[in-house]
């Protein structure tokens, strides 16, 4: 009776420490073995190892909880029909399986998966000679699954799962909000284009390379711009970008005679589809700041700059000349008078709403009404009210948009 409790103690037990390895294993974090790799910790290299190929691990694990418990099954099973009837040896066999399942699978199970990041890299060493003694079978095992387990490991993380993750960190206070969304804004980054972003064409100052020193300056001290594209027959053959502060100190060095395409240097150019990580690496490379956005058919259609990509990483970075008094006027707490190309992400910062449009207010009200708005017309979306006050045949100039619940409350 002794050598049967012993040996059903000891094929539960290691069958359990199986388990806990094994679940440790599939739950430990492998950007938490590439930290502490980094910093010399000899398990979590051990570990990391044994996540770079992880069918050796599974191997290994079927190949001694097989053996003991197929081997362990046969004693057991023996040395119980030598002692007991055959009632005896139901009772044993139900009380032995409900001794396993519990033991062996589902405590051990759930101690591996809530203690991983300490258990795994303790185990990961013993595990790795185990694995190296065992090459023989395992190099078997490999080579009859290999057309079955071939193809992306299934310990690869997607985007959506950093990002579920960075929102679950945020809502665990492990890091701050405002981190778990720009982290959410970095995956976003491959989806905006250069023309999502930029600052359209009507609303850029561009300037002609034969107009002189003396007349550019004019244009300079009235602008709100540091960089100006130059162009020479028309304004889609764009040859160079002049800045702000070479003309100034021409004019001031007395050379205000000289034509400002002396001054030019080169321009980015990007086409309209352009998306917002590779144009980020493009200004890294370039060393610059502002690129002129093209069409499909080589026409210039606005002006993008390094500020608008961080934008969409950090969200609206907004300074005293981003609010122009042509563009969005405050007329009360809860109520401005808006152009119809202000940027509906610029109306946000004026009533800290988080309306999801890239589009101006032309487009966004063209979006919603179906057709070009007409003076008089009136939209309510959330708790906003856009009022159209003038209108031309192609586009909305000037937008009323007051809070909904202020309007009620000064109705009522």
């Amino acid at each position: 009776m002794i050598i049967l409790l012993v040996l059903a103690a000891f094929v539960v037990c290691a069958s359990g420490i199986l388990s806990m390895v094994e679940a440790s294993l599939f739950s430990y974090s492998l950007t938490t073995a590439r930290l502490r790799a980094a910093r010399g910790a000899w398990g979590a290299k051990a570990a990391l190892e044994i996540r770079a190929r992880p069918f050796r691990a599974i191997a290994t694990f079927v190949i001694l909880s097989s053996t003991i418990n197929v081997v362990g099954s046969i004693a057991i099973g023996s040395y119980a029909a030598f002692l007991f009837s055959s009632r005896g040896i139901g009772m044993f066999s139900a009380i032995f399986t409900f001794c396993t399942i519990i033991l062996a699978e589902i405590i051990p199970k759930n101690i591996g998966e809530r203690w991983n990041q300490m258990l795994f890299p303790i185990a990961a060493g013993p595990l790795l000679w185990l694995s190296f003694f065992m090459t023989p079978l395992v190099v078997v095992l490999e080579a009859i699954t290999r057309p079955f387990t071939s193809g992306v490991s299934p310990f690869t993380t997607s985007e959506e799962e950093i990002a579920l993750l960075a929102g679950e960190g945020a809502r665990a206070g492990s890091i701050e909000p405002y981190e778990a969304e720009m982290i959410r804004r970095v995956f976003r980054l491959n989806d905006v284009t250069a023309g999502d972003m930029m600052t359209p064409k009507p609303f850029v100052s561009l300037m002609n390379g034969d107009t002189t020193v003396a007349d550019a300056v004019g244009v300079v001290k009235n602008a709100k711009w540091s960089r100006f594209p130059v162009y020479t027959t028309h304004e889609n053959s764009i040859t160079g970008m002049v800045y702000a502060r070479d003309i100034l100190r021409a004019f001031v060095e007395g050379e205000a005679g000289r034509k400002v395409s002396e001054y030019a240097r080169e321009a980015m150019i990007v086409p309209e589809g352009r998306l917002g990580d590779d144009l980020l690496r493009d200004f890294q490379a370039r060393r610059t700041h502002l690129a002129v956005v093209v069409s499909e058919y080589g026409n210039v259609v606005g002006v993008v700059g390094l500020e608008d990509v961080l934008e969409e990483l950090v969200g609206e970075i907004i300074d005293e000349k981003d609010v122009q008094p042509e563009l969005i006027k405050r007329v009360a707490k809860h109520e401005i008078i808006a152009h119809g190309q202000t940027r509906v992400s610029l109306m946000n910062h004026f009533f800290n709403t988080t309306l999801k449009s890239r589009k101006t207010l032309n487009g966004f009200l063209q979006e919603k009404l179906g057709h070009i708005p007409k003076a008089g017309d009136v939209y309510e979306f959330e708790d906003l009210v856009f009022r159209v006050e003038e209108a031309s045949a192609q586009q909305v100039e000037r937008v009323r948009v007051q809070r909904k619940l202020v309007e009620e409350q000064a109705n009522a």
